[in-house]
């Protein structure tokens, strides 16, 4: 009597799955975190069953602009999702991290892949294969993005589609929202994901009529990209970080397109006036602004040299998004992932990596919903949000703290804090709490 009562459990969903035809999702953001949910919905759920639509404001998927990304938790969901080998070639091995101040003193050394090597938990999520390999590496901006696009079918990415605004209306199918873009053009979806960063529409709308502006950190970050071959040799597979007087740098090579890699030098320092927002990664002429502040931190040569090296550079203020707002709303037909639910500080480097948790958290409880295991859309998103909304707000928390201590104390307070932390264990467990994949 059970297995039949099951059985007709299984049939009745299959029935109404039919009946109700694909999910439509809509997904406003090409960068890798909407690229990365579409991959996900179509793997998880089926490229029967669901269709996806991912609107970008650009027109083109920014090739040769932006920075560079740490991945490891991130670049783990990349694996489940059939991408591990192409990481791999693509990516920079990102083997170690080694904080000094200007007087050459160890504060840090951190053995990345023999840490996670030595986590079972590591090796549960997928960061280390059978070979011994380890999924913890830095990459290029663009070159992600293209391998994420290039996984997709093109005629699912449209390009200078910018969203002018969102409503939710009544179909056959229950609610949807109806997306009008600037262009005049309009498009229906069961769901509406918000994937378009820190300046997020779709979160405007979802929280319209609430205070929810961005929190600057009063820290200000000038990022480079120069070409391969600017930093020691030695140094190709080790993140370095440099303490001086009111600023740190942070320096790294990282896999390109085509093969290629890129060196970059980034410098943080404390400033209380806010400053421009510039999520859209543009470059801007900052050589020398970039030297000269290198120079009175007293950084060592290496790392005046690398500034010197750099073609592009470009200059933000760090904020952060409240993650702990609502991130569904519009009658549980729209909902945020990525910086557009939780823009964190970098300090951590964990920004891309929670928003590829997110896409896969997402994907998976849609297709918990597809299959009968939540009784409507609006719980998928609630078990969604419920799963993620903690790990993001301890990370945008930590992070937060680290900025404080990087920029802020002095520098006898800031070796004493790196120092105690590698030696108590702590700064290992600050790093595996970010990269070890929670979803």
């Amino acid at each position: 009597m059970f297995a039949s009562r099951g059985l007709l459990l299984f049939l009745g969903v299959v029935v109404q799955s039919l009946a109700a035809g694909p999910l439509s999702v809509g997904i406003i953001g090409a960068g890798p975190a909407g690229l990365s949910l579409a991959i996900a919905l179509r793997s998880l759920l089926g490229s029967d069953n669901v269709a996806v639509r991912v609107f970008d404001r650009s027109n083109q998927l920014r090739p040769r602009l932006g920075g560079g990304l740490n991945l490891n938790s991130g670049a783990a969901i990349l694996g489940r999702l059939g991408l591990r080998s192409q990481l791999l070639a693509a990516g920079n091995p990102a083997r170690r991290v080694l904080s000094r101040n200007v007087a050459r003193e160890t504060l840090l050394d951190l053995d990345v892949h023999g840490t996670i090597r030595q986590d079972q938990r590591s090796k549960d999520a997928g960061l280390v294969d059978d070979n011994g390999d380890v999924l913890a590496l830095t990459i290029m901006r663009d070159c992600l993005q293209e391998m994420l696009s290039n996984e997709l079918p093109a005629d699912i990415i449209d390009l200078e589609k910018e969203l002018a605004d969102v409503k939710v209306i009544q179909t056959g199918k229950g609610r949807a929202c109806r997306c009008t873009f600037q262009d005049g053009e309009s498009a229906d979806f069961d769901l509406l994901v918000g994937a378009d960063g820190i300046r997020s529409t779709v979160r405007e709308r979802i929280l319209e009529g609430k205070d929810d502006s961005p929190g600057y950190t009063g820290i200000r970050i000038q990022w480079a990209v120069a070409p391969a071959g600017s930093r020691p040799s030695t140094a190709t597979n080790e993140l370095h970080q440099w303490f001086g007087h009111g600023a740190y740098c942070l320096s790294a090579t990282y896999g390109g397109r085509n093969g290629e890699t890129f060196d970059q030098c980034v410098v943080v320092y404390g400033d209380a006036s806010k400053g421009a927002i510039n999520a859209d990664w543009e470059s801007a002429d900052g050589r020398q602004a970039m030297i000269a502040r290198l120079e009175a931190a007293g950084m060592p040569d290496e790392v005046l040299s690398l500034a010197a090296a750099c073609n592009r550079h470009f200059e933000l203020g760090s904020y952060f998004r409240n993650p702990l707002v609502s991130w569904a709303g519009l009658e549980g037909c729209a909902v945020l992932l990525g910086d557009a639910a939780h823009a964190m500080p970098p300090f951590l480097g964990q920004g891309a990596n929670q928003a590829l948790q997110d896409a896969y958290s997402l994907a998976n409880e849609l297709r918990a919903f597809q299959q009968g295991r939540h009784g409507s859309l609006s719980d998928a998103l609630r078990a969604y949000e419920s799963s993620r909304k903690l790990p993001n707000a301890r990370l945008t928390l930590s992070s937060r703290i680290l900025g404080f201590v990087e920029t802020a104390l002095p520098s006898f307070g800031r070796d004493a804090f790196f120092r105690t932390t590698a030696a108590l264990g702590i700064a290992k467990y600050v790093f595996l709490d970010g990269a070890v994949p929670k979803v």
